[in-house]
């Protein structure tokens, strides 16, 4: 707890800021125009259905490198390119919490909200926080670049180290549990609320 304390003063105002920007993107996608969402999503599956075909052709292990790989190198991006103003790091959880509104409102008709929190509840109570506590590293890293424009006192090596120290002893591991969880649990959720629609192609 002792070494939490610190950690959680010294970036506290944002990882705020993360939740207050992932909360209103997230608000926007799902106030979208049901056919800009329908958009937006078809375009979405589209680009993604022959990676998803490949990765569904070599098995669950692909599937579940694919997911671990994918959070890990955003989240890491969203940490480092925090040096540039901190702008990277706004734009990844704006991004995702947009995206996120966007596919709910797309599938809510088709699918039932419950299915719908079945599929992204289990591994995301684990994921999100993740995300945003690398948004929020990335964030002070930023604040830091901006400080050295600034011909003010900074310290943006330091809390990019310590970004990362984080990003390699808690985020990676976290991530690697929500992708097991996405992977072996979160499918069994589905199936118990009604959901089999989504595993037939």
């Amino acid at each position: 707890m002792n070494a939490a304390n610190p950690l959680w003063k010294h970036i506290w105002r944002y990882l705020l800021l993360s939740v207050v920007l992932f909360a209103v993107s997230l608000v926007v996608g799902l106030r979208a125009s049901p056919e800009v969402a329908d958009t937006i999503f078809e375009d979405l599956k589209q680009s993604l259905a022959p990676l998803m075909e490949t990765m569904g052709a070599l098995g669950l292990v692909a599937f579940l490198l694919l997911i671990f790989l994918n959070n890990a190198i955003k989240a890491l991006g969203a940490i480092a390119f925090g040096v540039l103003l901190g702008i990277p790091p706004i734009v990844f959880i704006g991004a995702n919490g947009f995206m996120i509104g966007v596919a709910v409102l797309a599938l809510q008709s088709s699918l039932g909200l419950g299915v719908i929190v079945a599929s992204l509840v289990p591994h995301g109570i684990i994921e999100i926080p993740l995300l945003l506590l690398a948004s929020a590293l990335g964030m002070r890293v930023g604040m830091e670049s901006l400080k050295y424009l600034l011909k003010q006192q900074s310290a943006v090596r330091a809390e990019l180290r310590r970004g990362l120290r984080i990003y390699v002893k808690w985020i990676l591991t976290g991530l690697c549990i929500a992708a097991l969880i996405e992977v072996f649990i979160t499918p069994f959720f589905i199936l118990l609320i009604g959901g089999k629609e989504l595993f037939i192609k």
